[in-house]
């Protein structure tokens, strides 16, 4: 079983980056709580202040799978249009060697 790796780049509406922290914040315990979540980290742009990176990762597919499938992601998703300027951009990984 290899691990995968995400990176999900958002964008924020302007005025809207607190929403965006906020809803990170009620989300991370409970994903890191999850079975095969490896990490589950919130970065912010230095140079802009409207952009964030969440970096992801998961012992497995399943794992993964599982974790998209969660009630609270699928509720976390529902909501994001309220804030997020377009959809989030992820980027799925697994180590090349």
């Amino acid at each position: 079983m290899q691990a995968i790796d995400l990176l999900v780049f958002i964008d924020v509406q302007p005025g809207k980056r607190q929403a965006q922290l906020e809803a990170f914040a009620r989300l991370e315990q409970q994903v890191l709580a999850e079975p095969g979540c490896l990490r589950y980290e919130l970065l912010a742009d230095v140079a802009d202040e409207h952009k964030f990176v969440i970096v992801e990762r998961w012992a497995s597919e399943a794992a993964l799978t599982a974790h998209e499938n969660s009630a609270h992601m699928l509720a976390s998703d529902a909501g994001n249009a309220a804030f997020r300027a377009k959809p989030a951009t992820v980027l799925k990984l697994q180590q090349a060697i």
